[in-house]
């Protein structure tokens, strides 16, 4: 299964979930091939830094991805790729190559315009290969009690795509990157953070 990470905009939390969902395939004993895709290389020294049997690769060139994929997916298992923030020709060739694409939103008017721009380009892969790949939006950084999140959650079921349940906006997830860990690993503090993500990367490889 080759699982692509997209969006239009940074700061979603787009390098979070990948690498989680990397290391989750990974603790399933899966052989797992993490493509980074991103210009930021973010979730390059985390990855390193997790200890697991998690194959690096980073591609930066939409041509290279095509290549590369193809060639990675005769001997993995799964492939994950990070791509960059913005919809650039590679966000488009991960698009491309994917069998599922998330794209991660975050609770802002700006959030949702670029998820919606992303949802274009996803709507065009998906007109060039007759279906694929299947996309998912995720919520995330939500608050319970922000009518920006209501607003969002709302508002993205009327985008034609699928809505995954998301991510509350806890500080656990942004403190895995610093402890070389993710969130499953750090502890009773992070215990529904945890929950969360673990239900999200569920929903992600299911089926």
């Amino acid at each position: 299964m080759i699982y692509g990470l997209a969006n239009s905009k940074g700061g979603v939390g787009k390098t979070t979930i990948a690498v989680h969902l990397a290391a989750w395939l990974a603790r399933k004993k899966r052989k797992v091939v993490f493509i980074e895709a991103d210009p930021q290389q973010s979730a390059s020294a985390w990855l390193a830094e997790l200890s697991l049997s998690i194959q690096l690769e980073r591609i930066s060139q939409p041509e290279s991805i095509f290549r590369r994929v193809a060639r990675l997916a005769t001997d993995a298992d799964d492939i994950v790729i990070d791509g960059p923030a913005g919809l650039s020709p590679t966000t488009r060739a991960v698009m491309l190559c994917a069998d599922r694409v998330f794209l991660p939103c975050g609770p802002s008017i700006l959030d949702l315009d670029a998820a919606g721009r992303a949802v274009e380009v996803l709507t065009k892969a998906q007109k060039t290969r007759d279906g694929e790949p299947s996309g998912y939006l995720i919520p995330n950084k939500l608050q319970k009690r922000a009518r920006l999140s209501r607003e969002m959650l709302e508002t993205s079921q009327t985008m034609g795509i699928k809505v995954l349940s998301g991510l509350s906006h806890r500080q656990s997830f942004a403190d895995a990157p610093g402890q070389a860990k993710v969130v499953w690993q750090m502890g009773a503090s992070a215990f529904i953070a945890s929950h969360e993500m673990q239900q999200l990367m569920k929903e992600m490889t299911r089926g």
